[in-house]
């Protein structure tokens, strides 16, 4: 039993870890699918470990694709779920935390709305 709870405790500590590095932005941007077919979105959060954007391209669950995040360049990611026209993916690599903090400066935080 202590195992469990354990384990909970560590995907808690870990989900709360993911939200507070999470940055909420809009960003328009450019994805590419798996052909190199380049389209439009809008970046709505972004982690050094993945994002939640917003397109009307047709993207489907474990799809891979390219993102380009400006002042860090293409990353390859993997769409992990998909919820009408906003999908969130997961980039293969994480950000690296020099480069995530640059872009942080840059592009600041967009506060909900």
């Amino acid at each position: 039993m202590a195992t469990a709870s354990y384990g909970l405790t560590e995907q808690v500590a870990a989900a709360e870890r993911r939200r507070a590095e999470r940055r909420e932005v809009a960003l328009d941007t450019l994805m590419a699918d798996r052909e190199g077919r380049t389209f439009a979105v809008r970046i709505l959060n972004l982690s050094g470990a993945g994002f939640m954007a917003q397109s009307e391209w047709p993207l489907c669950e474990r799809a891979p694709v390219r993102v380009d995040i400006p002042t860090i360049g293409w990353l390859r990611a993997e769409i992990v779920w998909v919820l009408g026209d906003r999908v969130g993916g997961n980039f293969r690599e994480p950000i690296d935390a020099e480069a995530f903090a640059t872009f942080v400066k840059v592009f600041g935080e967009h506060p909900r709305g």
